[in-house]
């Protein structure tokens, strides 16, 4: 599986669409989720899934998909770190804070030295669970692949381990990263 054609170069800096992330947060909220299962909570204190270790499970499964994304090419720049930000508070409504965002960056990129592979099997089951919620794995990793409107080898090649470790097939893959690239124009 190859991604679908990316946007032209129009800028430098990172972004990823807030309607993106609008449609991925209410696809997730739509799947009528328990309200011990989504996390789209208030935050507590300095945990914001304090209490809720499922919500906990499936939050950080996803961060790190998205934290694989962000590291594929070794190097994380400001503008990288801005935009996964970005994307947990727009997932989350606001509810994660930032020194949270920060201490499961940090963890994730320890985590990575294990390699792709051993940190998408270990990842890939919680996401698999919900097939939204590893849509939005898919769709959040890609979204923040075509952000700079360039697609690196690395990065490629982390969607296409992504979709294997999900289980996604080619059409629901194809599916997805068209309608990413619509959201896009």
């Amino acid at each position: 599986m190859t991604p679908g054609p990316t946007a032209d170069k129009t800028t430098s800096m990172i972004q990823l669409r807030d309607k993106t992330l609008a449609r991925i947060r209410d696809e997730l909220l739509e799947v009528g989720q328990p309200p011990s299962v989504h996390f789209m909570k208030a935050a507590e204190a300095d945990d914001p899934f304090a209490g809720d270790p499922d919500a906990k499970q499936r939050f950080e499964a996803l961060f790190e998909v998205m934290c694989l994304m962000v590291m594929a090419d070794g190097k994380v720049t400001d503008s990288e770190r801005d935009v996964l930000r970005g994307a947990v508070r727009g997932l989350t409504q606001h509810a994660v804070r930032t020194h949270h965002i920060e201490k499961l960056f940090d963890r994730c990129a320890e985590l990575a030295t294990q390699g792709l592979e051993a940190r998408l099997a270990a990842v890939a089951p919680t996401l698999r669970e919900d097939p939204a919620l590893a849509d939005a794995a898919f769709s959040l990793a890609a979204a923040l692949a075509f952000a700079d409107s360039e697609i690196e080898d690395s990065e490629n090649e982390v969607i296409n381990a992504l979709a294997e470790a999900l289980e996604l097939g080619d059409d629901r893959t194809t599916e997805l990263l068209n309608l990413l690239e619509a959201e896009s124009e």
